[in-house]
């Protein structure tokens, strides 16, 4: 009883969207239709007077104006339902949304720092970067790594690529740590700024800045801990989460802002949990127009967020990559969100170590610790070019990806970043058989409605004339993160694994050969509805 307790708070603590969003109490961000001009300076004041007149003069409206655009401002003091309802029909008002909070997306861990190994250079940690480099070593945990498993980024360096300081990555965050010794050498806290305590630098109170931005760029070949992507790149701090991790819409949309204006090329986002709001969307937009990539952790729910959207990595814009965390074996992370067109690459995320406060390191593990990895990616990928597009920074991440089994399904690309694949051009054979070959095979798996708690339910799949099989879902509905399906091939490697609930048919990645299994595996609390599948598809 007490861990199924525990499980109920940490549900309520990891993942407030799935009860309620949370926002800051009686607080608006408020967009104008446009900039005041010399006539209408107080357009703010005065709509903040004429919202206090309809409310009542119990309510005392504030006005706060945002440091970074003359057309937005907060409003507080105030009923928010009521007030929204009086600003959407004020002639003055394009918007009004509450001021939701956001928070960092990955888990602290202690490390051993115990690995030994052949690092290709003389950081001293290196050999504990398994996402770098992975020869087979074992990760923070014990768990033994696939060779290979790694963004390949040891030949570029090799070549002499190592980035270019003329390359500006934002990374909106906690701050950073510009003192540390395996950064400071790349760090800008001159031109970095605090939206939590408005002042300049950026400095890190946290930790998860620091250690998203040691990723991106700590310095390599040193003699000094661990290497960033980039032994060479300009990362300038954009602080609005605090030190316990959180942040406002207000101070989210005007380090976007900042960050545009200070000519960014990159910003790195592992951050979330808000919904859609449009002053979002526009802030991000506007970077986009200045030609920046925004690159963006995917979330930690174990959620399908072609189903369930997860935002910021959710918005429908083309300069959005959207990134999902693998482990040192190439499989999709038990905690990460996924989306077979919504999250465009995976990348390294579990027990990741690098640089935290304090000119120390830990180990960290989300979808923050993968979305550094391909803001680094991307910032040498433009130390070569100059010329690239963000369109093309895109695609180059998406095509050149290594093919992985298992990642298949779950994001656009079909699998794991590869830098050097990346920097030449290489775009490796795809050899998912063709959508035209598949034909539907009668078949019943259905687990009783609701399920049982603490139970595994299997069904074998027999099919030995095929060359290949997939399970075509009519309807999932699992405790999401807890409560998980598994496909299997006939030597029991897991294929793809599936949690939550999806409102449309789903369709698993592919078994080579006829023989598998299908499983679900139950926890001891909250059972739902389970799953139904009436066919498979088949290549004979």
């Amino acid at each position: 009883m007490k861990s199924a307790l525990i499980k109920i708070l940490l549900l309520c603590a990891l993942v407030p969207s799935a009860l309620a969003y949370q926002s800051v109490p009686g607080e608006l961000v408020v967009k104008l239709n446009s900039a005041p001009n010399s006539k209408t300076l107080n357009t703010f004041e005065a709509v903040a007077s004429n919202l206090q007149k309809q409310l009542g003069q119990r309510s005392v409206i504030k006005v706060r104006h945002f440091m970074t655009s003359e057309t937005f401002a907060v409003l507080s003091g105030m009923n928010l339902k009521n007030a929204q309802a009086i600003l959407s029909n004020d002639p003055r008002v394009a918007y009004a949304e509450p001021n939701y909070l956001f928070h960092v997306i990955a888990n602290r861990e202690t490390s051993k720092d115990s690995v030994n190994g052949h690092p290709p250079n003389n950081d001293e940690k290196m050999a504990q970067l398994w996402g770098m480099k992975n020869f087979g070593q074992a990760d923070d945990g014990g768990q033994i790594g696939k060779a290979g498993s790694d963004i390949n980024v040891v030949p570029v360096w090799n070549e002499g690529i190592t980035g270019n300081r003329n390359v500006k990555v934002a990374v909106i965050d906690t701050g950073i740590d510009y003192t540390h010794p395996d950064l400071k050498g790349n760090a800008d806290a001159v031109n970095g700024w605090d939206f939590v305590n408005k002042v300049a630098g950026g400095m890190d109170d946290h930790d998860h800045g620091t250690h998203c931005a040691g990723t991106i760029g700590a310095l390599g070949n040193n003699g000094v801990g661990v290497a960033g992507v980039n032994w060479n790149v300009t990362i300038i701090p954009v602080k609005f989460l605090d030190s316990q991790g959180s942040g406002s819409l207000e101070n989210a949309v005007q380090a976007i802002q900042y960050a545009t204006k200070q000519g960014v090329k990159i910003m790195s986002n592992s951050w979330g949990g808000g919904p859609f709001t449009q002053a979002l969307y526009d802030a991000i937009k506007e970077a986009r127009d200045h030609g920046i990539l925004f690159v963006a952790a995917a979330g930690n729910d174990s959620n399908d967020n072609d189903q369930s959207p997860s935002y910021p990595a959710s918005y429908d814009l083309d300069n959005v990559v959207a990134v999902a965390a693998t482990d040192n074996r190439d499989q999709l992370a038990s905690f990460s969100n996924y989306g077979h067109t919504k999250v465009h690459v995976a990348a390294p995320g579990v027990k990741i170590l690098s640089t935290i406060k304090g000119g120390d390191y830990a180990v960290m593990s989300g979808t923050s610790m993968a979305t550094p990895h391909v803001s680094g990616i991307s910032a040498l990928l433009w130390s070569t070019n100059p010329s690239y597009t963000y369109a093309q920074i895109k695609d180059i991440l998406i095509n050149t990806s290594d093919k992985v089994r298992g990642l298949n399904k779950k994001v656009l690309a079909h699998g794991r970043v590869n830098v050097y694949n990346a920097i030449h051009g290489i775009v490796p054979v795809d050899p998912t058989p063709p959508e035209s070959s598949w034909k539907d095979l009668a078949y019943t798996a259905e687990t009783p409605h609701p399920y049982v708690e603490s139970k595994t339910y299997r069904y074998d799949i027999l099919v030995p004339t095929a060359k290949y099989v997939r399970v075509v879902f009519d309807s999932i509905d699992t405790e999401a993160g807890y409560d998980k399906i598994s496909i299997k091939d006939g030597n029991g490697e897991e294929i793809e694994n599936l949690s939550g609930t999806y409102t449309t048919p789903y369709t698993t990645d592919y078994i080579v050969g006829g023989i598998g299994s299908i499983t679900l595996t139950t926890d001891a609390t909250m059972n739902k509805n389970g799953f139904k599948v009436q066919k498979l598809q088949v290549i004979y």
